[in-house]
């Protein structure tokens, strides 16, 4: 009996976890939406990095909305809504975090402030080179979206570019 318990658990978890599958088109969503961002700051585009995108596929499949704490830079954005749309998803998460500009104070107190423009200023720091990404639909969540960044930035006291 217990072990048909645990299947069925089994069962219903992985029937509410649907990571999704980026096309290059939704790729290309993810890299314009951020270097639109840098470029208009003369920082360096970023390049799209399997590893990075691996990385946050494993995490956003636990479907926990936190940062997972590892080696790379970390974005989280998270919906209500259920769409399947990941281009949409990608330039979403990324206007989101972008409008974190308005909290940018001259010293950049606001890198793990409150407010926080934590998000944005991750989006262009310069050091940062590489990006990957991944959306996983979530039964307690809709979407997850999370966003890997190498090198990572976001250092107390250190302005981003």
């Amino acid at each position: 009996m217990k072990t048909i318990l645990l299947l069925l658990a089994v069962i219903a978890v992985a029937q509410a976890v649907v990571t999704l599958t980026l096309s290059s088109a939704d790729i290309e969503a993810f890299l314009k939406s951020h270097n639109d961002v840098r470029n208009a700051l003369g920082i360096p585009s970023l390049t799209w990095d399997t590893k990075l995108a691996d990385y946050a596929k494993d995490w956003t499949s636990r479907c926990v909305f936190k940062h997972s704490y590892g080696d790379y830079g970390e974005n989280l954005f998270a919906t209500g809504s259920t769409t399947k749309n990941a281009t949409e998803l990608a330039y979403s998460s990324a206007s989101a975090w972008k409008s974190e500009v308005a909290y940018v104070d001259p010293d950049w107190k606001c890198v793990g402030g409150k407010p926080t423009c934590g998000h944005y200023s991750q989006m262009v720091w310069r050091d940062t080179t590489a990006l990957g990404c991944a959306i996983t639909q979530c039964e307690n969540i809709a979407n997850l979206v999370f966003c890997t960044y190498n090198p990572p930035g976001n250092y107390k006291g250190e302005k981003p570019y």
